[in-house]
């Protein structure tokens, strides 16, 4: 039986901070430090062109003996923006952050910005599900042990694409 595609959009972030690309690395930091947070969304005209992240601010500015004062954004952020859009699915989305080794990304729909995915999301959805998986298994375990198989629920069955019950022991 076919999977339907998890999409990744309740999962975005609806509310990024941006920051133009003419602002100071300074400004970028400071932004970052008051919001708790690592990471801006660079926009040019309410369209994401780049991301400055804490990382960036440390290797391209500190590390790198620049004032940050007059080193802009545009000069240390990472570009172009890696980008998703809200019908990508969760898949999709999981696979773009490894293939460009990234942690967060902007959300863009209708060219403009429009929230923030990020790893450690979508790891919190990942983790609740391999617990939901972890406890059907068990239960279908103990079933299974007293000779009363259950089929394996549907939310589950892509984790076990080969398995559509659980069997009793040998």
């Amino acid at each position: 039986m076919p999977q339907a595609r998890r999409k990744a959009r309740p999962h975005f972030r609806k509310q990024v901070l941006t920051i133009d690309p003419e602002a100071s690395a300074r400004q970028a930091a400071a932004l970052m430090e008051k919001e708790g947070i690592g990471c801006l969304v660079v926009v040019d005209d309410e369209k994401p062109i780049g991301v400055v992240t804490d990382r960036d601010l440390a290797l391209r500015v500190i590390a790198e003996g620049k004032d940050g004062n007059r080193t802009r954004v545009a000069a240390v952020m990472s570009h172009p923006a890696v980008t998703v859009s809200p019908a990508d699915s969760f898949e999709t989305v999981v696979q773009r952050m490894r293939k460009h080794g990234l942690r967060r990304m902007p959300v863009v729909e209708k060219g403009r910005l429009s929230g923030m995915v990020t790893l450690d999301d979508l790891m919190l959805v990942l983790s609740g599900e391999f617990s939901d998986v972890a406890e059907a298994a068990r239960r279908g375990y103990w079933k299974a042990r007293a000779g009363k198989a259950q089929p394996v629920p549907t939310a589950i069955q892509g984790y076990l694409g080969w398995a559509p019950h659980i069997l009793p022991a040998d």
